[in-house]
């Protein structure tokens, strides 16, 4: 993922997130099916998309072998979808969102089999920011993993590939215009960011963003469910502790001139791990607020590599060299067990390095699930400097919660 498709989605996609929480919070409280009369229907939804490859490094801007910049692309997708009911409180207070599963399938329209025939299996969520009798507003997220890209290395005859992994992490924002077509059907009309990157888990890992509009049409099964009114009463404040561990890995590559004098880029593993706690007030039933510190023992930081016989070898290191020490605050949107995470942080400690793309901030966009009420696990994809992707984070914790009134 380069410096600009990163900025797009932490700089940009991170605040509309924010701010598309907000206004969904404050349009309907009280809108919610009513689940007397239903339960959960079903619908299966097909949709057509067609775009522009967004040219964010050289590779798609036209230094391949085809010698041309990528221009459009079109993707087809079915999926299939549940729509809540209100039944539990969290889905009144997004006034019933739709989620479920689907398949997706792109074309590039000037890729001649470099990139590959990418497909993707993902879930989504689409959540109400203002219904009203016929039509909604409404902003989802895809997210998935993608399949049938062409591997590549690091630099491979003499170009430097986006992608060098089969599989990538698939990621696809949209804000969507609904209208009720009958009793069965629905046809949406949608403005989408997607994005395909292996969190740098072997290089290259340049990305691909693509921009689009797309036309959906979805199949109601049974009967439209009817909305009513509720009331939904006041959420009571609660404070949580949370502690986390992540291990991860990534890749580095370096680049060196062999023998006859050709450049060479090699890549080498290293491993990763990071522990953080965070002190959180939830105030709403959608909305979590907070702040922690993490520290972390990155042996990708300041990476060294020696020539030995021609090639490069990794150079020996002190483990005191490798920690950081950050601090961060945290926004979370909480979809019942479910919560998606936002946290910007900084670097208040970490060795000075040259040479080096030094990292002065980082970021976190991930998602996260409750078990049993105390245990907690999910992945981030983290970043910094808001310019470039660093590491995927699979993590595993404990919470606590209470309640705590400040009203005699």
């Amino acid at each position: 993922m380069n410096k600009l498709s990163t900025r797009i989605i932490f700089k940009f996609l991170l605040p509309v997130i924010i701010v598309l929480t907000a206004l969904s919070a404050q349009a309907f409280d009280t809108v919610v099916l009513d689940s007397a009369k239903h339960r959960h229907p079903k619908s299966l939804g097909v949709y057509f998309q067609f775009g522009q490859v967004v040219l964010s490094h050289a590779f798609v801007k036209g230094e391949n072998p085809n010698t041309e910049a990528y221009g459009t692309y079109y993707s087809m997708s079915a999926k299939y979808g549940i729509h809540t009911n209100g039944k539990k409180l969290w889905q009144r207070a997004y006034a019933n969102p739709v989620y479920g599963f689907g398949i997706y399938k792109c074309f590039f329209t000037n890729d001649h089999d470099e990139l590959g025939n990418p497909f993707a299996l993902y879930s989504y969520i689409d959540l109400p920011l203002k219904r009203w009798q016929k039509w909604s507003l409404n902003w989802e997220i895809e997210f998935g993993v993608a399949f049938n890209w062409n591997k590549h290395e690091p630099r491979e005859n003499n170009y430097y590939y986006p992608i060098g992994t089969y599989s990538t992490l698939f990621v696809d924002f949209g804000l969507d215009a609904t209208v009720q077509l009958g009793r069965h059907f629905d046809l949406s009309a949608v403005l989408a960011y997607t994005h395909f990157s292996n969190g740098a888990i072997k290089l290259p890992n340049l990305g691909i963003n693509m921009a689009g509009a797309r036309l959906e049409l979805r199949y109601v099964f049974k009967d439209r469910p009817l909305f009513r009114q509720y009331e939904i009463p006041e959420y009571k404040k609660e404070w949580e502790y949370i502690a986390l561990i992540a291990p991860s890995m990534r890749q580095v590559a370096f680049e060196y001139v062999d023998e006859k004098n050709d450049t060479i880029a090699k890549a080498f593993d290293y491993g990763i791990v990071s522990f953080s706690t965070s002190l959180n007030r939830q105030i709403s039933h959608k909305v979590k607020f907070g702040g922690g510190f993490d520290i972390s023992y990155n042996t990708a930081y300041g990476a060294e590599v020696k020539m030995v016989n021609g090639e490069p070898e990794k150079s020996p290191f002190s483990p005191a060299d490798k920690i950081l020490i950050g601090l961060f605050p945290s926004f979370e949107l909480v979809l019942g067990k479910l919560a998606l995470i936002a946290q910007p942080g900084f670097y208040v400690y970490q060795k000075e390095v040259t040479g080096f793309d030094v990292p002065t901030t980082y970021q976190r966009i991930g998602l996260k699930y409750h078990f049993w009420n105390h245990l907690v696990v999910g992945m981030n994809l983290r970043a910094f400097n808001f310019s470039k992707a660093d590491f995927i984070e699979w993590f595993i914790g404990y919470r606590i919660k209470w309640q705590k009134s400040y009203r005699k």
